[in-house]
This record gives structure tokens, sequence and C-alpha cells, in this order.
């Protein structure tokens, strides 16, 4: 009897051991199916985040050289507007000596004129004195 017992037990054991690994089967099986699921999903989750962490950089990116692009050319206007100011001004500085000298030359001509003019005065003085005082000695 006892090996008939020896015998259902070690069928029971065996039996149950098929039951175990094929229940472990099933869990691996069950596991390995949740985890390539769950990182799937986690891989697209994260392909998505890069998505959007790349359209936002390339969003920021095309405001920055926009907004650059602005203060460029802001900042030409203001070279150009500065340059025709300059201009303007140099030209203005430029009448305004022209003018200066012109206003001395004449200003200087007339001085000269004043000079030989006083200069012929007293020469012809000097002369009438000269003849009066010859003529006196004359007679």
């Amino acid at each position: 009897m006892s090996t008939i017992n020896d015998l259902k037990a070690q069928k029971y054991v065996e039996s149950e051991s098929k039951r175990y690994e094929n229940e472990i089967k099933q869990l691996k099986t069950e596991n390995e199916r949740t985890y390539t699921s769950e990182s799937k999903q986690k891989e697209l989750e994260i392909k998505k985040m890069r998505e959007d962490y790349d359209s936002r950089i390339d969003k920021l990116k095309n405001e920055q050289e926009r907004k650059l692009s602005e203060i460029r050319q802001k900042q030409s206007r203001t070279l150009a507007e500065e340059n025709a100011r300059l201009k303007q001004e140099i030209t203005n500085l430029k009448q305004t000596h022209t003018d200066q000298v012109e206003e001395i030359k004449i200003s200087q001509q007339n001085e000269l004129n004043e000079i030989n003019s006083s200069h012929q005065k007293s020469l012809d003085m000097a002369r009438e004195k000269f003849m009066k005082e010859e003529a006196k000695w004359k007679t």
C-alpha cells in the first residue's frame, strides 16, 4: 500500500509541479505583455514630449530670429537717420564756416579800405600842409 500511496503522492507532486510551472509560465507571459505594453506607452510619451520640446525650441528660435531681425531693421533705420542728420549737420557747419570766412573777408576788406582811405587822407593832408608850407616859403 505504501507503493500505491507513494505513486499517488508522486503523481500529485508532478501534477502540482506542472500546475505551478504553468502558473509561473502564465504569470511570466502576462508580466512580459504588461511590461511590453507599458514600455511602448512610456516610449510614445517620451517621443511626444521630445517632439513638443523640439517644437517649442523651434518656435522660440523663430521668435528670437524675428525679434533680432526687427531690431536689426530698426537699428538700420536709426543708423540711416543719424547718418542723414550728421550729413545735414556737416553741410550746415560747412555753410556756416563759409559764411563766416566770407564775412571775415568782407570785414577785413572794409578795414583795409578804411585804412587806405585814412592813409590817403593823411597823405592828402600832409601834401596840403606841405604845399601850404612850400607856398609860404616861396612867397
